[in-house]
């Protein structure tokens, strides 16, 4: 029965691309009958190519309406006509009768419902294709709240939709030039975790109370407060929100537009730069403005993360672009991207720098990081270079987080409101608690590497002489091979030194030994600023070599 339930939505599938008239991809696809599709005269052909794909994935129901919403995520993989119409996708549905409704929460809760609630609304307040939502006041307390149930039996449909995308991927990748860069099957299976973890509440759950954490009072920026003993893999309870949805909020009668701005873009940045927790899709129609003109942030299924070092990377990006430093911006650029190797890197360093002096020429009012960002990763991509996925989902963020401020006060500068968040970063990596934490995890780096290295060593030698390890060398362009071994080697023996230096000094300062000079250990001194002189070399050595 599970066999022809996935041959018919395959065939139901391959119709519907033949309907928009998608024939060179369904030729590509192993179906049967294929003359018989060819026949088939398609619909909306006055549409464009962008727009008859948003009607493919409107028909097909909620999983390709998702996928589609997912996909609009991925600036670097997707063209911007086809973000614009993926953008267009809803997913409010017709809602499912109450008693279907009834059953999952009896289902979750294994325990009569007249246990926990006083009353539950029958009518929703709203219904999208994964979930519903529900008024239902608490027995104990007499709380108002929110219930997000999943709709009956829409994490099969999506599973089997998902098995069949899978397949499709499996079949086009590398058939169609055109797909070649995306890795079908690897973009498949990254929408299904995103997908099923977005089915699974508990992870919303967990998501809203992490959120929580980065409120702060006064800044008119609230999230809804979980109730975790009443929340299950398919039912979220939480505060119930009175507000109305930004998408249909009237801002003229809005009495302070641009602190709603500030707040909203702030918040956003909070999140990205400071927390590297982050709402993966901040639009208006995922928050509430409440009557105390509070923006409300709901819809917590999908969030990104970035780790520490990313984000400090990201605020030396955002340094060397106000710096019109267009090889610092390259350089970036590419340890943020992976694909195709040999770009041409004059080429790239010329695009990009037309795109960041055109935005830095700009007058402030006028200034759209959003479409700067786009037009980088539009030119990353055609290099053959593609975000990791968090990255791109950041940068999808934050641009549509800029929308929706300049939809409530299209004067914000979001420049300026990104500086005290970077300002901040700065001065906190240079504090003296973070540097000697630096230091520290520098000097155990070295530590392990002096510890490992004879042990490798030994391996290698061990290997040569068993003959289970052979070497080979291809000569291409190798003259200089020599010079920048040995570079690298002194540099790296100049390196550690240093590393001792400072920390021997800092032990024997901290033990107050022997002669001293000006309170402190003479030895520890001495050794402090020929940590610092050796320090001072190293640098202006990588960076005469890196102009050269």
């Amino acid at each position: 029965m599970q066999i022809r339930s996935i041959s018919g939505r395959f065939a139901e599938i391959v119709a519907m691309l033949v309907k928009y008239g998608f024939h060179d991809i369904v030729d590509r696809l192993d179906v049967p009958g294929r003359g018989y599709f060819r026949k088939e005269t398609p619909h909306a052909v006055h549409l464009t190519k962008w727009e008859r794909m948003r009607k493919v994935l409107e028909d097909l129901g909620p999983t390709f309406i998702k996928c589609g919403q997912i996909l609009s995520q991925r600036a670097d993989l997707v063209p911007r006509e086809l973000i614009d119409e993926l953008r267009k996708l809803q997913d409010e549905v017709p809602a499912e009768d109450f008693p279907d409704m009834r059953a999952v929460l009896e289902d979750n809760f294994k325990r009569p419902l007249s246990a926990i609630f006083a009353e539950i609304d029958e009518t929703p307040i709203a219904a999208a294709s994964l979930a519903q939502v529900h008024r239902a006041v608490l027995l104990e307390g007499h709380r108002e709240v929110a219930l997000k149930i999943q709709r009956p039996g829409i994490a099969e449909t999506i599973r089997r939709d998902l098995d069949i995308l899978e397949r499709i991927a499996h079949q086009l990748d590398g058939r169609i030039e055109y797909f070649k860069v995306y890795n079908l099957p690897q973009l498949v299976n990254r929408i299904r975790k995103l997908m099923l973890k977005e089915l699974d509440f508990i992870c919303e759950m967990r998501n809203m109370q992490a959120a929580r954490i980065q409120l702060e009072p006064g800044a008119g920026i609230d999230i809804p407060e979980v109730f975790s003993s009443l929340c299950r893999k398919n039912v979220l309870t939480m505060t119930f929100s009175r507000g109305r949805k930004m998408k249909n909020v009237r801002f003229e009668e809005l009495s302070d537009r641009q602190g709603l701005a500030q707040a909203a873009i702030n918040f956003s940045l909070r999140q990205v730069l400071v927390f590297g927790f982050f709402h993966a899709d901040p639009h208006p129609g995922n928050i509430l403005i409440d009557e105390n003109e509070t923006l409300i942030l709901v819809d917590w299924g999908m969030v990104g993360w970035l780790s520490p070092r990313i984000r400090q990377r990201l605020v030396d990006l955002m340094a060397a672009i106000a710096d019109n430093d267009v090889d610092e911006v390259t350089d970036f650029l590419m340890t943020f991207t992976t694909g195709r190797e040999n770009v041409n890197r004059a080429t790239l360093q010329n695009e990009i720098l037309e795109v960041i002096s055109q935005f830095t020429r700009m007058p402030f009012a006028e200034m759209n990081l959003g479409q700067m960002l786009i037009d980088l990763i539009s030119i990353l991509r055609f290099h053959g270079r593609i975000l990791t996925a968090d990255l791109s989902i950041m940068i999808k963020s934050l641009i549509t987080a800029e929308e929706t401020a300049k939809m409530l006060c299209p004067e914000l500068d979001v420049i300026e409101e990104i500086r005290p968040v970077a300002r901040r970063m700065i001065r906190e990596r240079f504090t003296p608690k973070n540097l000697v934490k630096g230091m520290y995890r520098g000097f155990r780096y070295i530590l392990r590497f002096q510890q490992e290295l004879p042990r490798q060593t030994l391996n290698i030698v061990s290997k040569l002489d068993r003959g289970e390890l052979a070497i080979r060398f291809r000569h291409e362009n190798l003259e200089g091979l020599q010079g920048t071994l040995e570079r690298i080697v002194n540099r790296l023996v100049l390196g550690i030194i240093v590393g001792t230096l400072f920390v021997g000094s800092g032990m024997i300062i901290m033990s107050g030994t022997g002669p001293t000079l000006w309170g402190y250990p003479t030895l520890g001194i001495v050794g402090y600023l020929a940590g610092g002189v050796l320090c001072l070399k190293l640098l202006v050595s990588m960076v005469r070599s890196r102009k050269g």
